[in-house]
């Protein structure tokens, strides 16, 4: 995706939104304007009289407490969650592939060592060549399909609001959470978007001729299909986790995750990724989401993965899905998480993790928001 509002219309956190119509707080809304401060002023000079000492003193907050952020803004909050999850992130290229670390702390002392947790490397030429097929195949969609790609441009939050019930006013914390789980997928998704430099289908062929505006970054891996599947994971895992029906059952996770894949499709449709940037996406997107849920959650260790673009299935005639080069996301899930069997990705191992207070209160607020 091109920027960080991956969120779209479920931004805005920050205002006063539904505050702005309830009595007595309208003013509210002005309290930064030239009218209001001149107001103000003239107010303070009328009721505040000689300056008197303050005899009470307000309690001193605890330091490094969570409970704190409660008392932050959200775009403050949002700083904070950002620097705690990227300050323990690292990238290194190795041979052809990027590599993605977690920077991991020792008990006490300043000795970190950064551990693997996702490995990517590209298709090579030939490949992209052959996934072309793909790009002609899905522009017979794009009639159909035109208003969900427009929309989904700035991302995915409009779809997503549409399964589990979420507003701005009735689960904050919760969007915020998700904020925090695309920022993430974001940050890393570009760097490695950097390091790969893939070109863009139209890049290949004149025929193409993408509906949208290209975007000016590398087409792999997808950055649509990893901020959705990222931030969809996430709500998946919190919905289950809350314990409350209908929300922990299965067919929540598995309609967001469709709904992921069919994001992620929708860009193949426009003309502007191959089915492999949507895989190496949804790989990504999907390690990150569990990444940041064993954060949130206190995990002692998290699984590390490498995608190899050079297995990704070929186009050959005759080949049944899912070997036949197009993107199948239970593939992908199932192979990290379910014992499955894709050639392009290997589980590399269980690496440690250290628990974060910090990520831990969002949690446990938007946990709080399904119970």
């Amino acid at each position: 995706m091109g920027g960080l509002g991956g969120l779209g219309g479920l931004g805005g956190l920050g205002g006063l939104g539904g505050l702005a119509s309830v009595g007595g707080l309208d003013g509210l809304a002005f309290a930064n304007s030239p009218a209001a401060a001149d107001a103000l002023i003239r107010t303070r000079d009328g009721i505040a009289g000689s300056w008197a000492p303050p005899t009470a003193n307000p309690a001193a907050l605890q330091l490094e407490d969570p409970n704190n952020l409660e008392r932050w803004e959200p775009w403050v909050r949002a700083s904070v969650f950002d620097f705690e999850l990227v300050s323990k992130l690292g990238f290194r290229r190795v041979g052809n592939a990027m590599q993605l670390r977690h920077l991991s702390w020792p008990t006490s002392g300043w000795a970190a060592s950064y551990k693997p947790f996702v490995s990517i490397s590209r298709p090579s030429v030939a490949q992209f060549k052959q996934y072309l097929v793909f790009l002609d195949r899905y522009a017979d969609l794009r009639g159909d399909r035109g208003s969900e790609i427009l929309t989904q441009m700035g991302g995915a939050a409009t779809f997503l609001s549409a399964i589990p019930f979420l507003r701005s006013d009735r689960t904050r914390f919760t969007l915020e959470l998700i904020a925090a789980a695309v920022r993430l997928a974001n940050f890393t998704e570009m760097r490695f978007k950097q390091a790969l430099a893939a070109r863009r289908p139209m890049e290949y062929a004149p025929q193409v001729q993408p509906i949208i505006l290209t975007p000016s970054h590398g087409s792999f891996p997808s950055g649509h299909a990893t901020e959705t599947f990222a931030s969809a994971s996430v709500l998946a895992r919190l919905l289950r986790a809350s314990g409350t029906q209908p929300y922990a059952d299965p067919s929540w996770h598995d309609q967001m995750m469709r709904l992921a894949s069919r994001v992620a499709i929708n860009r193949t449709v426009a003309g502007v990724h191959f089915p492999a940037d949507s895989a190496a996406g949804c790989c990504l997107g999907l390690a990150l989401g569990a990444y940041l849920w064993r954060r949130c959650t206190g995990g002692a260790n998290y699984d590390s993965f490498a995608f190899n673009g050079g297995l990704y299935p070929l186009v050959s005639a005759g080949l049944a899905p899912p070997l036949d080069g197009d993107f199948y996301w239970e593939e992908i899930e199932t192979t990290m998480f379910a014992g499955g069997t894709a050639p392009y990705i290997q589980r590399t191992g269980v690496q440690p993790l250290q628990p974060s207070p910090i990520l831990a209160w969002l949690w446990a607020k938007a946990r709080a928001e399904w119970s």
